[in-house]
């Protein structure tokens, strides 16, 4: 059973948000997910918009991750600088379902 985190982002500055993503995902990587994905909506309700997706084995792995970003410096100041250039719009969590 995987655990997804989906958000959102509003954005129109490509160059920042692909950075960000870059640096979100050695973060994310660092504290435990599988792996963090950045795309862009291209047709849709949220077209122009930013998916950040990054994926957990567990819901402890999932837990263990969000504690250690929560407590991460350089995590915080990734958000506070995204902050100056998008804006959160969404977050979504899925359970996979093995088949």
């Amino acid at each position: 059973m995987s655990i997804t985190q989906l958000t959102r982002f509003k954005s129109a500055n490509p160059e920042e948000m692909i950075k960000a993503g870059k640096q979100a995902k050695t973060l994310f990587e660092k504290h435990g997910a599988e792996w963090l994905r950045l795309s862009r909506f291209h047709a849709g309700e949220f077209t122009g918009q930013w998916l950040a997706a990054s994926r957990y084995s567990s819901w402890e792995a999932y837990g263990k991750a969000q504690d250690g970003l929560a407590k991460d410096p350089e995590y915080a100041k990734l958000m506070a600088h995204m902050a100056g250039y998008s804006e959160l719009t969404g977050r979504n969590i899925t359970v996979g379902i093995d088949l």
